[in-house]
């Protein structure tokens, strides 16, 4: 998954297009131009997500009853990214149409675990499985303008969150678990302009997507293997909301500047799961264990600031 190609690529198609509208631009003989009816919007913004995935926030939800594990303070799990928006609007008919995507990818994360069982109290360093997980919308908005230099978007419309988690096969790019789901959201924006050159935005959305799920059964170690009865009609679920606050600022007439803080907060659970897993040990071919797969819901969220540039043609 090569993410700064996927958007060399998206920007080079928009420069294109930008410079062929710029291009075919003509100006009025009274050397003024007429107000534009619509417009078209590329935003970049160069984010450090704060990533805190379920596979942390579960961990300590999938231990043996006779043994209570904590997780605390994860590592690594920053990352640098540049989400990208474009958008239509027109002016005329008050609506705007929206598209927008990201993906995020966590090579080490790491956090303290503390286990507490009858042989005592110990604490050790963790690595989770590497991870990843992207995600695409599509909006349309109603434009509302309840007084002058305020517009209000009401509307919604389709979010597609995908689910990554590639554990000892990361050197193969193959996952050991994958959720592709998508569904309905209803998304609110507001934009107010309270002084010259410079507006304040906000937006929030609601969300849920439920997919399928896809496994692949992993070798825990050398020594160890693990079966499992399949994850036939087992889902995904995704439900949360996204909020993000802004502050723009237009130093040019196609052109603007953004600072912002946006945040993800989804609950991930798991459908019609019902797995077992057999693990067999190759140093004890007498000792092999049944554990029941199956764990709870819980909690994944993204957040940071960001700086943003758009331009406007």
């Amino acid at each position: 998954m090569d993410l700064f190609q996927k958007y060399n690529i998206f920007i080079l198609l928009n420069l294109i297009l930008i410079s062929s509208l710029q291009g075919s631009e003509e100006t009025p003989k009274n050397g003024t131009s007429e107000k534009k009816k619509q417009k078209f919007e590329l935003l970049l913004k160069r984010q450090t997500y704060s990533f805190i995935p379920y596979n942390f926030t579960s961990y300590s939800e999938k231990t043996d009853p006779n043994e209570s594990i904590e997780t605390r303070h994860l590592q690594q799990n920053q990352k640098v990214l540049v989400p990208a928006v474009f958008s239509y609007e027109n002016y005329e008919k008050n609506y705007r149409a929206e598209i927008s995507y990201y993906e995020v990818e966590l090579v080490n994360p790491n956090s303290n675990v503390i286990r507490s069982n009858s042989s005592g109290l110990s604490a050790e360093r963790f690595y989770y499985s590497p991870l990843a997980r992207s995600e695409f919308e599509a909006n349309f908005y109603k434009i509302i303008s309840p007084i002058q230099n305020w517009n209000l978007y009401l509307g919604g419309g389709l979010r597609n969150i995908n689910k990554y988690t590639y554990g000892k096969y990361m050197l193969d790019g193959a996952f050991q678990e994958y959720f592709y789901t998508y569904g309905p959201q209803v998304s609110i924006q507001s934009s107010y302009q309270f002084i010259e050159n410079f507006t304040a935005n906000l937006s929030v959305d609601v969300f849920y997507t439920e997919g399928t799920r896809f496994f692949r059964t992993p070798m825990i170690s050398t020594d160890t293997l693990v079966f499992t009865n399949g994850s036939a009609g087992t889902r995904g679920i995704f439900r949360g909301y996204e909020s993000e606050i802004s502050l723009q600022y237009k130093f040019h007439e196609n052109m603007r500047f953004h600072l912002g803080y946006n945040q993800i907060y989804s609950y991930f659970s798991y459908l019609h799961f019902d797995q077992l897993n057999l693990s067999y040990h190759l140093s004890s071919p007498s000792y092999i264990s049944i554990s029941n797969g199956s764990r709870s819901g819980n909690y994944e969220i993204l957040r940071g600031f960001f700086l943003g540039f758009s331009v406007f043609f």
